[in-house]
């Protein structure tokens, strides 16, 4: 590697071809970081909703940086001359800025079937709470705020584990329903639809999740059954 005022010289081939093996792996390093981040980048905004985090601009942004450098690399190589060292800096310094962006490990929570199962987790301690209210009172509340104030409770006040193309993470939410059987085919993911018979003896709860192409989804079991949580007055 010599400066951008050497650039021009001639560089020997061995010397050529052992830099671009070098600053190469170091840059398929960075690519190989990166790429699960592009994919999901481009994957969210292909579908109206995606769960789990942001891409990591840790990743994204130093896998690019490597892939220019390695271009002007190459390109440096081909003429035959000496590479400027700017170029090679620019590669090491996107590769220690991966390996500090790893030092998490593989980020968790992007499948549709994970979102689903903390959708359902918090649907189930909702239910809880409330069929046990219903045993010791003998009657649920028909008021949505107090619904979702317990909700927001058994949540801990977090969002849902989906989020819209802009990243913006969706809230759990109560929405309440005239039927059991008429489902609203808008509702988005993290929402629990929520029907109480009148004098609040008997409620149903369906949580809403998200499919694997991003579509909301009324979740079911595998045998095609509806995840329902019902909950009534023993006779």
């Amino acid at each position: 590697m010599k400066s951008a005022s050497a650039a021009r010289q001639p560089s020997p081939l061995p010397l050529r071809v052992l830099h671009g093996l070098v600053f190469g792996g170091f840059t398929a390093m960075c690519l190989a970081a990166g790429w699960p981040e592009l994919e999901h980048l481009v994957r969210t905004q292909f579908q109206p909703f995606h769960p789990g985090p942001i891409p990591r601009l840790v990743l994204l942004m130093p896998m690019f940086a490597a892939v220019v450098g390695m271009a002007a690399v190459l390109v440096q190589h081909l003429r035959g001359r000496t590479v400027q060292l700017a170029w090679s800096l620019l590669i090491l310094g996107a590769l220690v800025l991966t390996l500090w962006g790893q030092r998490e490990g593989l980020v968790a929570g992007r499948t549709a079937d994970s979102a689903n199962v903390k959708i359902l987790e918090v649907a189930r301690k909702l239910h809880e709470g409330n069929v046990n209210a219903l045993r010791s009172q003998g009657a649920v509340s028909e008021d949505v705020g107090t619904w979702q104030s317990a909700l927001e409770q058994v949540s801990l006040g977090e969002p849902s584990p989906v989020r819209t193309r802009s990243f913006e993470p969706l809230p759990f939410r109560i929405r309440k329903i005239e039927s059991p059987e008429a489902l609203p085919p808008d509702a988005p993911p993290g929402t629990l639809l929520l029907y109480v018979m009148p004098g609040g003896f008997a409620y149903a709860l369906h949580p809403v999740g998200v499919s694997p192409t991003g579509e909301p989804w009324p979740l079911h079991a595998p045998d095609g059954a509806a995840l329902v949580f019902h909950g009534a007055i023993n006779p």
